[in-house]
Formats: C-alpha cells, sequence, structure tokens
C-alpha cells in the first residue's frame, strides 16, 4: 500500500466499495481482477501504466495474466470508473475517475515536456475551447484523455530564449 495513498474515512468512502456498487448497478462481473485493478489504483495517487499495474496485481493475486488487466482497464473505463490518460510520448496513464475521488470535476494533466513533471488543473480551463467546439463543430470534447505537454514555471524560467 502506498503510504501517501488516500484512505476512507467516515466523510469518505472507500472508492473500491464505491466502484464495485457502480459496476453491480450496470449489471456488471465483480472479478478479482477488475477489483485489484481498483485496489492498486486507490492505494496510490501517481499514474500508472498498465505494466505497472499488472506488477501490482501480481503481488497481490499471483496468477492474473497480464490480458486479463488489460480487459479490466478497458471494462472499467468503459464503466466510467477508471480514467486513461496520454502523457504525451509514454504509455497510456491510469488513475481513478474523480467521481470516486469525491470531485465534482474531472482534472486535467499538464506535463512538462523539459523534467516530466505532471500537475492536474480543473477541467473548466478548457471550457471556452469545448463551448466553441460543441457550437461550430457538434464535437464534445474529452480533456481527460490527452495531456497538455508545455513547460513547467521552473523548466521555463532557465531555458534559453532561443529554444522558446
Amino acid at each position: 500500500m502506498d503510504p501517501a495513498a488516500p484512505h476512507p474515512t467516515p466523510s469518505r468512502p472507500d472508492p473500491v466499495d464505491e466502484a464495485v456498487r457502480r459496476i453491480r448497478a450496470h449489471g456488471e462481473r465483480v472479478t478479482i481482477a477488475r477489483t485489484a485493478v481498483l485496489r492498486v489504483l486507490a492505494d496510490t495517487e501517481s499514474y500508472l501504466t498498465a505494466d505497472q499495474i499488472f506488477v501490482r496485481v501480481n503481488r497481490a493475486a499471483p496468477g492474473v495474466h497480464r490480458t486479463t488487466i488489460y480487459r479490466a482497464l478497458d471494462a472499467l473505463e468503459r464503466l466510467g470508473l477508471v480514467v486513461q490518460t496520454r502523457m504525451g510520448q509514454d504509455a497510456a496513464a491510469y488513475q481513478l475517475s474523480a467521481s470516486l475521488l469525491g470531485d465534482a470535476e474531472p482534472r486535467l494533466h499538464v506535463v512538462c515536456r523539459t523534467c516530466g513533471r505532471v500537475d492536474e488543473v480543473a477541467a473548466d480551463l478548457l471550457a471556452d475551447v469545448a463551448k466553441r467546439l460543441t457550437t461550430e463543430h457538434g464535437f464534445t470534447l474529452d480533456p481527460t484523455a490527452v495531456a497538455l505537454t508545455g513547460h513547467c514555471g521552473a523548466c521555463a524560467a532557465v531555458r534559453s530564449p532561443l529554444t522558446r
């Protein structure tokens, strides 16, 4: 268990319990793999790739096949319980959905292309862009699927004017 991970409190129920409730409400199966993936994600505040999730699940439930983890992630994403985000050129990263963590709004990710730092900002930062896309193109933006890249304040401050 990640010591920095959020723990359930009386005001904040265990996100895995809530996810299991939602899985059942959708008439889906609650499997060992799905539950293990949810627990791994609930026990960390970092973003994990499918391979990292597989390694951690295998510690807790040896014998779960890598393909089963990918299928579990796909199902959990389809159910809105897990969010997959592309962090630049790296493999997709997964985390629990904002709604399971008690956040009203989804998070938008910004990644520094120099140091790799990942920060979260409110998704409503792109509200005007999302509205314009819908109005002009009938397109609904999902800002959680891709991280915005650029340079954090510290890295931008040390970059030379020629590389800006």
